[in-house]
């Protein structure tokens, strides 16, 4: 039988053995951590309008309908690590990708695409298509060093003036600017769509970051000097240790489509080696006195390492934290509005003189302006200050429009609160309103301009009612209200009466606002206003843009125009529904599917309305729209509206109507 002292010996042995092992793990046997991902990894994240495409990634894909400023990304989803902030080892990394560019435009080619580093968490910046490239806006392009982005562009449009650019197309490495550090020439337009291939590679030791390239398809050479680039870049100098790494393309008016065919990535940071002299564990147990001071000296270290990693994790998540917090700061002021002087808007509107004004609404005239510290036409509109609810419609649409920015949404430049008025400030829409083209004397909209405005509809509405953190509520969706820009771009307009809700939370009872013949039914009784409230409108405006009627002919009231289209569908000739104007130059089964997508926005039940998303999908043709019950909606009646006081106004014809309210709270009720 052993003695007590022996088998204290044993398990002190064994505790010792434990904690000499633990100590060597954790201080010394740090190790190389590889990382290597492709474009068919399950860790993609595609940004903007890029989509993934059987193994290749569409950046900005050309779509039924091209759009202008269009961005689009495709990124690794999780952080990496590209350098050590303890040891200030860095990772040596090497990235091959092939890609083609196609101009929607024979040789109309803009802007081009880049492969980036930036931030852990970085987005892509509102306003940054273009010569931005997705990855600056005219805000950030002037940050300099507190930009932390590096990348490798293949430019296709000299923007030099405008975005202080390199000069001609070109192929550059960049650190915090769309200015090259070096650059070369190169001819895109020359490739006729044929696949290039890239390779960049970083080396720690000689902070080389290089790129090579070839044309056609062609292998890359890394000893070709004429078709590569070198740049010494410390990136533990420019870049956090945690960085994002994808590739992102952008176009402005003339549209390009950027195809990525493949991507791979591998990197390899080296954080720790174990340091010279190491002594194993079995020598240290040989004599126990030393194995006691190494005990001694390991809890020591142990506790001192604790120490300081606590202290370090504590100052890095307080700068990670004040990083963070300044970031968002600096995103609200950027995204808030200009404010102007009263007296630059009475300069801008010739003191808003009756020549300037483009309309009247319910709650406001609007003046057609030219401001010229911006060098740029806008549309002032003036809310009425007689009026007790001009300062919550102010309020309202400022608040909304700060937050809103989409290419299918008028966009907000500006406000001004002096000398007792309610002025704001948009861009200028020169075709006006789509209820002047539809119903006034102006040439007839053509059908495949009157497709593009409903479908742009239906992107505002779902950018509005699911894209937004907070769901916004149009709440006066008509024809008026929808502005056109210089190619008859949808762009909806006229937030004064709109709402934010919280779609966790079940919708409070509201005054009734809008216009009658655009609203639901059940907000009419029920003063609920819903997503599904709003599809109605659009569904009525819908029906107006295909039969180039009003929801409801001037003079004596009428059958609603949704339930004239209605009863020719029960009676199988939707079609004979189709605005006379056009003749027969309409794609058939186009207007069939606008006209049966109106029907279902009107669905007397709401549940059965679809969403924007899903009239996307149908207006695009993607799949077919359902079969509607032929008993929803019952026999045509005459249509009487409830006995409220309407407070409305005419428009001019210039077609920028402002809001007509039919509120109940206008009139104390």
């Amino acid at each position: 039988m052993s003695s007590p002292q022996r088998v204290t010996s044993c398990s002190l042995s064994l505790r010792t053995r434990w904690i000499v092992f633990s100590y060597v793990c954790y201080h010394v046997v740090r190790f190389v951590s590889p990382l290597h991902f492709d474009i068919s990894s399950s860790d993609m994240l595609y940004e903007g309008v890029a989509v993934p495409a059987e193994g290749s990634a569409d950046l900005t894909p050309k779509g039924t309908i091209p759009q202008e400023f269009q961005v689009g990304r495709v990124q690794y989803s999780k952080p990496v690590d590209i350098w050590d902030s303890i040891s200030r080892r860095q990772a040596d990394f090497s990235t091959r990708f092939s890609f083609t560019i196609e101009p929607f435009d024979p040789d109309k080619y803009s802007d081009g695409i880049a492969f980036f580093l930036a931030p852990a968490g970085f987005t892509i910046p509102p306003n940054s298509g273009g010569g931005y490239l997705g990855l600056f806006n005219a805000s950030t392009l002037n940050d300099g060093p507190g930009n932390h982005i590096v990348m490798v562009e293949f430019d296709t449009y000299e923007n030099m003036q405008a975005y202080h650019d390199s000069p001609g197309q070109h192929i550059g490495i960049n650190e915090n600017s769309l200015s090259s550090l070096v650059y070369s020439s190169w001819d895109p337009g020359s490739l006729n769509g044929s696949t290039t291939n890239v390779v960049v590679t970083y080396n720690s030791t000689s902070k080389n970051l290089s790129v090579f390239w070839s044309f056609g398809g062609e292998p890359v050479s890394l000893d070709n000097k004429n078709s590569s680039l070198s740049q010494t870049i410390d990136l533990a100098e420019v870049l956090p240790e945690s960085v994002a790494i994808g590739i992102s393309a952008s176009h402005g008016l003339c549209g390009e489509r950027h195809r990525i065919h493949s991507w791979e990535f591998t990197s390899n940071l080296d954080v720790a080696r174990p340091p010279p002299g190491y002594t194993s564990a079995k020598a240290v147990n040989s004599k126990i006195h030393r194995l006691l001071v190494l005990i001694t000296t390991a809890l020591a270290s142990l506790l001192l390492i604790i120490s300081a990693g606590s202290c370090l994790f504590v100052i890095k998540m307080r700068k990670k934290y004040e990083l963070c917090a300044r970031t968002d700061i600096d995103k609200e002021i950027r995204a808030l509005p200009l404010k102007f002087s009263y007296q630059e808007l009475v300069v801008a509107t010739s003191g808003f003189s009756q020549d300037r004004r483009l309309g009247q609404g319910g709650s406001c005239h609007v003046y057609k302006g030219l401001v010229n510290s911006l060098d740029r036409q806008v549309a002032v509109k003036r809310i009425f200050t007689d009026s007790k609810h001009s300062q919550k419609v102010f309020i309202n649409e400022v608040k909304i429009l700060s937050r809103a920015i989409h290419r299918n949404l008028v966009q907000f430049i500006g406000w001004c609160r002096e000398e007792g008025e309610f002025l704001l400030v948009y861009e200028y829409m020169p075709n006006g309103s789509l209820d002047n083209h539809l119903f006034g004397s102006r040439k007839v909209l053509p059908w495949d301009v009157r497709h593009r405005i409903a479908l742009g509809l239906a992107s505002a509405l779902n950018y509005l009612h699911e894209e937004l953190e907070q769901c916004v509520l149009h709440r006066d969706i008509k024809a008026a209200n929808i502005l056109l820009d210089t190619d008859f771009n949808t762009k909806l307009g006229d937030f004064g009466v709109s709402k934010l809700v919280d779609p966790r939370f079940r919708t409070q009872t509201t005054d009734v606002v809008g216009t009658y013949g655009y609203l639901a039914p059940e907000y009419l009784s029920g003063r609920k206003a819903t997503r599904e409230s709003d599809m109605f409108s659009f569904g009525v405006v819908v029906l107006e843009i295909a039969c180039g009627r009003r929801t409801y002919q001037d003079g004596e009231f009428h059958v609603p125009l949704y339930k004239w289209v209605w009863q020719l569908y029960v009676a199988g000739n939707v079609l004979e529904a189709a605005d006379e104007k056009f003749g027969s130059s309409f794609d058939r089964k186009e207007m069939e599917c606008l006209m049966m997508v109106g029907l279902w926005c009107v669905h007397p039940d709401p549940k059965s309305r679809p969403k924007a998303g899903q009239v996307i999908r149908f207006l695009q043709l993607q799949v077919t729209v359902p079969e509607l019950p032929l008993a929803a909606y019952e026999a045509p009646t005459l249509y009487q509206p409830p006995a409220l006081t309407i407070a409305s106004s005419s428009s001019s014809s210039s077609g920028s109507q402002g809001i007509v309210v039919l509120s109940e709270m206008d009139h104390g009720s």
